[in-house]
Formats: structure tokens, sequence, C-alpha cells
């Protein structure tokens, strides 16, 4: 594409001329000849420290902020901000064509990534072209491949968009999160529907307090056009403030919640299913799921919602539902030797830790003992590392604390914070996760073992180093190598 015609509906100063762009990064160390380098300061790094570096890789012309060295040698077009305007780039430079692809954007702390496999799956059920996108990965016609991110950079995220539309995928249920929304990585998405989970105590490393967390979540909702669609959790807090600022059509789900235009009636919760009555427009269905656990009765009424409103009967969808086994990672049961079980959860923040065992609590019909294994993330939240510890040892026999992604933080200072949580010595530490979860294998009798944090993560995050490991891995050659 040419310079001139990718920025013509971008305020910039400076001259674009009808040089080809044939590539575009913001990462020097993937620029290669015929690139466009948008420079913009990260985390760790001010992307324009390297524009020379990219310049010599072959880039043709650079996007910045202000900031930029002087050069004749490419053009440097000066914008407020590259990173906003690195969404509007990647628009137009992928030609996404939302009149084609029908996207679907689930936000909240908890429940995202289910509710988005639910919907995708309800979808290819009842056979619609349909791809989802997430912590998970993004579909492809191998299978799924895996981006690193819940919601991509814009870049990469309109690239994969142009994949999936060329593999004739029409309906994206995707993930987004709150620091995509923050860092304009979702700006340009036209989004038909969108969907409201939940909100608690997370990223507010990045967000600073639970308001700016929320308001970051809103701008999903208020950017909506008219004509979309908005789908929020009637339970949740947060709802009315919602409710009140958009400007699209609306529908609401909850529990025992007879205001919302779609309600569980009532449920029967178990280890292996869950059975419940819901209503929907003075009509009663029921539903049965292999999902368990109260919390995911949300994701099924918002997931219910949205095929609703895409056409799909509820007789279809109800079928579809009950097909459906489990998202890897989330909630995910095992059955052990000798009548235990292993359950493995993402699980990470204080609120979903309470979802957890409340749920277990509430399943666990044989009142079997628990024995929990968790880390805290390094360089994350540092706040709610002895309340997990809190509410871990109010449910647990036994609580082991073990290492999760300490990244470049000391590894003992992260248990040091958990441990201040606990009032009883009921707890103990084994760094090793992988001889963590064997210790607890090993000792079970007649046990539930909750695996927290990590859920389909393959590697350790340790010294800037992802070394392989998969606590799902562990279970499963575990279980493999005990068969009667």
């Amino acid at each position: 594409m040419r310079l001139s015609k990718l920025v013509q509906d971008i305020n910039y100063t400076g001259r674009a001329d009808d040089r080809d762009i044939s590539y575009i990064t913001h990462d020097s160390r993937k620029v290669k000849q015929g690139t466009l380098f948008i420079a913009f300061k990260g985390i760790k790094s001010d992307g324009h420290d390297f524009i020379f570096d990219a310049i010599d890789k072959g880039a043709v012309a650079i996007i910045a902020n202000g900031r930029a060295p002087s050069t004749n040698k490419v053009p440097i077009l000066q914008v407020d901000n590259p990173r906003k305007i690195m969404s509007k780039i990647a628009t137009n430079f992928f030609k996404t064509d939302f009149n084609y692809l029908k996207m679907i954007g689930i936000t909240g702390t908890n429940g995202k990534t289910t509710t988005t496999q639910i919907i995708n799956h309800i979808l290819k059920y009842n056979k619609f072209s349909s791809g989802s996108l997430g912590t998970l990965g993004f579909d492809t016609p191998s299978g799924i491949q895996s981006t690193n991110f819940t919601t991509p950079e814009s870049i990469d995220l309109h690239h994969i968009l142009d994949i999936m539309k060329k593999g004739g995928v029409e309906y994206i249920p995707m993930e987004v999160s709150s620091h995509a929304i923050e860092m304009n990585r979702v700006d340009n998405i036209d989004f038909k529907i969108a969907i409201y989970t939940n909100l608690g105590f997370d990223h507010l490393d990045f967000h600073g307090n639970e308001e700016n967390y929320f308001q970051s979540k809103l701008k999903l909702f208020t950017n909506l056009k008219p004509e979309s669609l908005s789908i929020i959790n009637a339970d949740d807090k947060y709802a009315n403030r919602i409710i009140s600022k958009i400007k699209s059509n609306f529908y609401t789900y909850g529990i025992d919640n007879k205001k919302a235009d779609l309600y569980i009636q009532e449920y029967k919760l178990g280890l292996s299913s869950t059975k419940a009555k819901i209503c929907f427009k003075n009509k009663s269905y029921n539903i049965e799921t292999s999902l368990v656990g109260k919390f995911n009765l949300h994701n099924i009424s918002a997931s219910i919602l949205c095929c609703i409103s895409l056409g799909i009967k509820m007789d279809l969808i109800i079928k579809a539902i009950k097909e459906f086994s489990n998202v890897p990672g989330r909630f995910e049961k095992f059955k052990l030797p000798k009548n235990n079980f292993a359950i493995i959860d993402y699980a990470h923040s204080p609120d979903a830790f309470e979802n957890v065992f409340k749920n277990i609590s509430i399943i666990n019909k044989e009142n079997k003992k628990i024995i929990t294994i968790f880390g805290c993330g390094g360089e994350r939240d540092k706040y709610k590392r002895p309340q997990m510890a809190k509410i871990a040892e109010e449910f647990s026999e036994l609580t082991i604390i073990t290492n999760d992604n300490p990244r470049n933080e000391d590894e003992n200072s992260i248990i040091n914070d958990i441990t201040i949580g606990f009032s009883k010595n009921k707890y103990k530490i084994i760094k090793d996760r992988k001889t963590a979860i064997k210790s607890a294998l090993k000792v079970a009798q007649d046990n539930l073992i909750l695996i927290l944090g990590k859920g389909i993560e393959e590697y350790q995050n340790i010294r800037g180093k992802k070394i392989p490991h998969s606590d799902i891995k562990i279970v499963k050659e575990y279980i493999n190598a005990n068969r009667n």
C-alpha cells in the first residue's frame, strides 16, 4: 500500500509520499525492507530509541510522536499518539472488513475465556463460520494458534483477523482485556455485540484503582454504535452504571434476578454436571451442562443471549450447550486414583479465588478435604498476595505455596508476601511447582486437589526466560503412571 494512502485519514505533520509500504510493525526487531515503523514508548523500552536501527534494517517510513531524531533518509510523520494511530493504520493496511466480520467482544475480570469458548461452540454447532480469539489463541484451519496475549497489539490483531477472514471465518467472539482497551488495541474494531461479565480486584498495578479499571471496561460499551448490542451481567454492582452510559441496545442476565431479560430460575450444582431452568421472555427452558460451578451459569446466560441475538433458536442453543465439554485450564476436572479429583483453574486474583472456593463448597457433596496449590506472579499486584492466602486458608485443609511466574522478582519476597495472609499453620512452602503438585497428588487420600493460577500455561517465566512447565501435563502423567 502507498504511504500516502495508508495515512490519508490520519492527522500528522510531515510529508507522506507514494512510496510502497509492504509491512508495518512497532517492534524494531521485526523490521524488514519496505517497513513502516511505528515508534512509541512501551513499558520497558521506547521505540524512539530504535528508529535509526529500524532504518538500517529497511524501514522506509517512520511514525513518531515528535521526539524522533532529524533525518533525510526516510519520511518521519509526527502524530500526537503513535499507539492510538497504530490501530487505524493496521485497519487501513489489512483493509479490515467489518461488514463481513461480525465481531463479538467479551470483557470482565472473570469469565471472558469461558464465555468466548461457549459462544464459539454454539455458533459452530449451528453451522456458523465462527472462530474464537483470546487467551487460548485463535482459530485456524490447522487448530488453535497461540498469541501470548488475551488481546494482541493492534497490528497483530488486524493481521489475525485478516488470516481468519481468508480462512472463511465470519463470526469472531473475542476476549477484550482492560489493558487492550486502555492501550488502544481495539480502537478501530467494530463490535456488533459486547458482553460484560463482571468486575473484581485485578490489574490494579496497571490501572491504579478500581474506578480506573471500571472506566477502561466501560469504554468498550460507550464506543458501540446505536445498532450494536450490549449484554450485561445484571448481578454485578457496575451493571446500572454501564446501562446509564450506553447508547446501544442491551440485554441483561442474572441468577434469581427477575428484572433481568434472561435469568436462572433454579439450578442444581454437582461435581460432574450442572442443571438449571432459565426464563426468557416469559418462557422457561431446562438446560444441562458438564460445566460446573455457579459462576458458569452467568457465562452460559451471556452466551445464550448472544446467540439468540444472532438468530439461533433456543432449542438449538440448549442442545449445543449440552454438547460443550470444557474449557482447558478453566475449572478443568481430572479423575485421580483412589476416588480423588484434581481441578486446574486459571484463578489468580482474590475474587477469582472466592469464586472457585465457594463453588467447590457447594458442589463438594462428599465433603472431600481440599489441598490447594498456588503462587503469585512477580512484578504484579503485590497487594493481592496475602488476600489470596487468607481465602485459601479458609477453605483448605492444606495450602502449598509455590512459584508462579516470578519473572524478575525474588521468589522469596513473593512467598513472604503470600504467607503474611495466613493465620494458622496449615501451609507449607515448596518452591518448585512440579514438586509441589506431585507431592499433593501422592499424599491425597479422598481429597480434592486444587491447582490454581496457571491454567493452560506451558511455561514458568523466571528471570526473563520461559522454562517449560505444564500443570495439566504433570497431572496427566501422574494419572497415566498410576492406572490400575
